[in-house]
């Protein structure tokens, strides 16, 4: 039986021998990507502690009720469609929430959709060839209350292009939330992941099937599998296994979306590219060309028998998740930073600064808008994208203060040998206009410099900006990691001012005078 979490996207990781997952993780025969959630915790009362990346689990559609009460004792109630009476609109259930995932495009006219995918390297990418899709459940569009329905996770090939594994194989996944109440659906969070994967036979793997009667949580709303975390997706007799991509790995993502999505994208992503372009009177085409990102991951294993006051209220916070085939885990989310950081700081001396592992990622979602101006609230357009590969982040869009737009990040020091210093990375892409609403600025070109506010223990970090069709760009790598705070400073030089001419007599003669405020030499008068 699964506890419930306080958060429907947290999954956990835990404490102590750092030596053993290590070699744990070495002695893997295949290029299968890490992920703690693998990790056997070879006895009872063992919980794996570690960093929860964000969107790693919900990977299937579904319909349900949430629990209502704030203690999480409640289990959810799945529901099979919206002729479902638990879930029948006309009904005006309360708590009602969907995932809804957007199939491929198979018409110049369909909306919300999978336009395009296309991966490669910065140079040269290449147009990705739809192979599948994954059976398993699907939920019919009802337009007469904003429904979107739900396909399921897209496979796709791109010859010549493999991941570290040797297969040329990705899964998509454009996830959709939205919430029920007074009478419709409204669209709010959207998640993109693209994972390379490889595909595993066995007949121990199982499609996942809606059961209504079970105790179950946000990320398995149907018959329970042990293997849903490691698989990508999951059939029967066949699971998509996580690899990871080779680091120069540039992946272009067209969607066709609503326009009820705005606001601000967060993402695991390097030097991202954003265009959005009017496709209907609903929908928008959103592009967002990046690099995959590398993001060096921790874990430690732990026995709730030696837990600390402080792992002990942690794990109570978090609940606990399953790893591997026998054993649990627990940890804070990666962009939840009242959570995260304080976790990040307790464990960094107990895993000696330094990372596990590393994994490479390709994912966007829509997040909150940051603090201190009106000019990062408006949603009604999408206003821009913020990323890093920091181990720990702010789960917002940055805030305004003092002149600046804050960002905080942490991280551990070192990388998996113990000595390399992680190198830190951090993109801002935003429209050009709320850069001038938050100034003042004209329309004159605009310059920007980043600063890395915290402790000077690692190179200085490098920036770059730059204008581009409406969207300004800025980027820093290079930094170490504690815990910081990335500052971003818009400036715009001041207009040259305007020279004018006058002219100048003086009985019979004339002359004139060019200056920025003109005036006559003594003796002469303005003409």
């Amino acid at each position: 039986m699964i506890q419930k979490t306080r958060k429907a996207l947290a999954v956990g990781w835990g404490t102590a021998l750092l030596c053993t997952l290590v070699a744990s993780n070495a002695a893997r025969a295949t290029s299968d990507a890490f992920d703690p959630l693998n990790i056997k915790t070879g006895g009872p009362g063992n919980v794996v502690e570690y960093v929860v990346e964000g969107g790693t689990a919900e990977k299937s559609p579904y319909i349900g009720i949430q629990p209502t009460n704030a203690n999480g004792n409640q289990s959810w109630k799945w529901c099979t469609g919206l002729d479902d009476p638990i879930c029948d609109p006309k009904n005006n259930p309360v708590g009602m929430k969907a995932t809804s995932i957007l199939p491929p495009c198979t018409s110049s006219t369909q909306e919300n959709c999978l336009d395009s995918v296309e991966i490669g390297t910065p140079n040269n990418l290449s147009k990705a060839d739809l192979s599948r899709v994954i059976s398993g459940l699907t939920f019919p569009a009802n337009p007469s209350y904003n429904y979107l329905g739900s396909s399921n996770i897209s496979l796709w090939n791109v010859p010549g292009v493999a991941s570290s594994g040797g297969q040329s194989t990705y899964a998509v996944m454009p996830r959709i939330q939205s919430y029920f109440r007074d009478g419709r659906f409204y669209l709010g969070e959207l998640f993109v992941n693209v994972i390379p994967y490889r595909e595993a036979l066995d007949p121990k793997y199982k499609a996942q099937k809606i059961d209504t009667t079970g105790p179950s949580t946000p990320m398995y709303p149907y018959t329970y599998s042990r293997y849903q975390q490691i698989c990508v997706y999951e059939e029967d007799g066949k699971c998509g296994i996580t690899q990871d991509f080779p680091s120069d790995t540039r992946i272009k993502i067209k969607i066709r979306v609503t326009k009820e999505l705005g606001g601000w994208f967060q993402g695991r992503l390097r030097n991202p590219v954003m265009d959005v372009q009017n496709f209907s009177i609903n929908n928008n085409v959103v592009t967002v060309e990046a690099s995959a990102v590398t993001v060096p991951r921790m874990a430690l294993l732990t026995n709730q028998a030696n837990f600390s006051d402080f792992e002990k209220t942690e794990y109570a916070k978090m609940g606990y998740w399953p790893t591997a085939d026998d054993g649990n885990g627990s940890g804070a989310q990666a962009g939840i930073p009242a959570d995260v950081f304080p976790f990040l700081e307790y464990y960094r001396l107990k895993v000696k600064d330094t990372a596990l592992a590393t994994n490479t990622f390709w994912n966007f979602s829509t997040t909150s808008p940051g603090n201190g101006s009106s000019c990062l609230q408006d949603s009604s357009k999408l206003l821009g994208i913020v990323s890093t590969n920091s181990m720990a982040y702010d789960g917002t869009a940055p805030s305004f203060s003092n002149g600046s737009l804050d960002y905080h990040v942490s991280g551990l020091h070192y990388m998996p040998d113990g000595t390399t210093p992680v190198q830190g990375t951090y993109n801002l892409v935003m429209r050009s206009d709320v850069a001038r609403c938050l100034y003042g600025f004209s329309s004159a070109p605009i310059k920007a410099t980043i600063s890395i506010a915290g402790a000077s223990d690692g190179p200085v970090a490098t920036t770059l900006s730059g204008e581009t069709n409406g969207w300004l760009s800025l980027a820093a790598a290079g930094f170490s990691f504690s815990q910081k705070n990335i500052q971003v400073k818009l400036t715009q030089d001041a207009p040259t001012p305007k020279k004018t001419t006058i002219t100048c007599i003086k009985g019979k003669t004339t002359k004139t005078v060019t200056a920025v405020k003109p005036t006559c030499p003594t003796g002469y008068k303005k003409k």
